[in-house]
C-alpha cells in the first residue's frame, strides 16, 4: 500500500512539473457519470472533474476527482425457522455483504446499509487521432479513494429469557427479560448508524476508454467507459462501472 501511494504521489509531482514546463497547455472539464455495479443492490449516478496536460500528440497527463454517488444495499430478508426442527433456526437471507449470528434463541445481522466512494486520481491518457476533430483514447490511472460506510445492525424478534437463561412464562415480558436487544425491546430492531460512518482509504487502478469530439479548437465533447475495483481490508470488494459524458475546455 505504501509503495502504491508513493507512485501516485510521484505521478502527480511529475505531472505538475511537466505541465508547468509546457506553459500550461491542456484542458479541464466535467462529466456526468452513469454508474452501475453488481456489488450493490442500487447504485446512484455521480460526477467527474478532469484536468489534463498535453505532453504530445498521443499522450496526456490527467488528474481527476470522482464522486460515485451513493451505493446502497437492500436489507436482508428474515426467515422464520421450523419450530419442529431444532436445526432449522431463524435466519437472514438474500444479502450481498454482511454476516449473521444465529442460534436457537436469536438471529442477528451485521453489515452495511450503503456507502459513498470518492477519489482523486493521476494517470496517463493514450490518444489516437482518427480525424482532426475526433480522437479515441485509453486511460490508466491510480486512484486514491475514500469511502464512508453506514453500519447496519438488525435483530430479529426474540422470546424473553431471565438472567439464568430460562424462558419466561410471558414471552413479551420486557420488565424481567435479561435479553433485550439494543433497541430495548424483544421485537424486531434495526439500527442504522448514520451519525458515525466508517471511513476507509485505499489506492487502486482505474481504467477508461473513450472518445473526444472537437467542434471547436477550444471545446470538446467527451464520452468514456471506465471501471475500478475498490479493494481494502474490512471493506466489501466492489466493482464500479461508469459511462460518462460531458465537455472539456482547452487552453
Amino acid at each position: 500500500m505504501t509503495s502504491v501511494r508513493h507512485y501516485l504521489t510521484l505521478a502527480i509531482f511529475l505531472g505538475l512539473t511537466v505541465s508547468h514546463q509546457m506553459a500550461f497547455a491542456g484542458y479541464f472539464g466535467a462529466t456526468q457519470s452513469f454508474n452501475s455495479s453488481a456489488s450493490f443492490n442500487q447504485q446512484e449516478n455521480g460526477l467527474q472533474i478532469n484536468f489534463g496536460s498535453d505532453i504530445n500528440s498521443w499522450l496526456d497527463l490527467e488528474w481527476s476527482f470522482v464522486d460515485y454517488g451513493d451505493s446502497i444495499y437492500d436489507d436482508p430478508q428474515f426467515v422464520l425457522g421450523d419450530n419442529e426442527d431444532e436445526a432449522d433456526v431463524d435466519r437472514f437471507t438474500n444479502f450481498l455483504y454482511g454476516s449473521q449470528y444465529v442460534n436457537e434463541e436469536t438471529a442477528e445481522f451485521s453489515g452495511l446499509s450503503g456507502l459513498r466512494a470518492r477519489g482523486v486520481s493521476a494517470g496517463l491518457k493514450f490518444k489516437k487521432q482518427v480525424a482532426s476533430w475526433f480522437d479515441l483514447y485509453a486511460r490508466v490511472s491510480l486512484m486514491a479513494w475514500e469511502a464512508q460506510s453506514i453500519p447496519l445492525s438488525i435483530y430479529a424478534p426474540r422470546d424473553a429469557f431471565d438472567e439464568d437463561g430460562n424462558a419466561l412464562l410471558d414471552p413479551n415480558n420486557t420488565s424481567e427479560a435479561a435479553n433485550l436487544n439494543p433497541c430495548g425491546t424483544l421485537d424486531f430492531c434495526r439500527i442504522e448508524n448514520t451519525d458515525e460512518p466508517v471511513h476507509t482509504w485505499a489506492v487502486d487502478f482505474w481504467y477508461g476508454y473513450g472518445a473526444t469530439i472537437k467542434p471547436f479548437s477550444w471545446l470538446a465533447l467527451r464520452a468514456e467507459y471506465s471501471v475500478v475495483t475498490l479493494n481494502a481490508i474490512n471493506f466489501p470488494k466492489s466493482k464500479l462501472e461508469s459511462l460518462s459524458a460531458g465537455i472539456e475546455i482547452y487552453y
